[in-house]
């Protein structure tokens, strides 16, 4: 393993990096308040997106690569598209700043997470607007996931569980317990059938 390229144009610490999954396009989010768009062929960034009032905690990009997702200590959900490297929506946050944001693989829904809150947030990102809140979790929701088909998503919480949720019905599917400690990372397989979580 030997590095290939080192990517410069943030001005400050980088706090979340994603590559599409065709391996051709990464999207970076930094103190500075931008995301940067890389081409990983060229290895030259192709676009950087203004817009966030604070740092970018999180970023996702669908599965067909047209639509980026970021979330924000401003409070807001960002909507980028990747074609035109604009912003398509801001929307606002349940309160607190969004720290994890996931993506189904059609573009269509999101799901966020904050440190500050206890539930997790569904967006429609066809109308571009909040779906539902999931609520459950005893504290806060720091880290989200959702399958690829966009029908099941999970989350970790502060109160040292896993919760699984159906995206159809809005309801919890399964709260998992074992972790002695904070939940701080998750990941779903592209069909929903497993998940994988992480613990302080």
């Amino acid at each position: 393993m030997e590095e290939k390229a080192c990517l410069e144009g943030h001005n400050h610490w980088v706090t979340s990096v994603v590559i599409s999954k065709d391996g051709r396009t990464a999207v970076s989010g930094s103190w500075d308040k931008t995301l940067r768009v890389w081409d990983l062929r060229s290895m030259t960034q192709k676009a950087c997106l203004q817009g966030h009032r604070s740092t970018p905690w999180s970023v996702a990009i669908s599965g067909n690569g047209k639509t980026a997702v970021s979330g924000s200590y401003d409070e807001t959900l960002r909507v980028w598209d990747l074609g035109s490297m604009t912003q398509k929506a801001c929307l606002e946050g349940d309160g607190g700043p969004i720290n994890s944001v996931a993506i189904s693989g059609d573009g269509k829904t999101a799901v966020s997470g904050s440190w500050y809150r206890t539930l997790s947030v569904v967006w429609d990102l066809v109308s571009m607007t909040r779906k539902a809140c999931l609520e459950g979790h005893s504290k806060a929701v720091g880290i989200v996931a959702i399958s690829k088909d966009g029908k099941t998503a999970v989350s970790g919480s502060n109160d040292n569980t896993m919760r699984v949720w159906d995206l159809g019905s809005m309801t919890q599917k399964a709260c998992l317990e074992g972790h002695s400690g904070w939940v701080t990372s998750v990941a779903i397989s592209e069909d929903g059938k497993t998940a994988v979580s992480g613990s302080g």
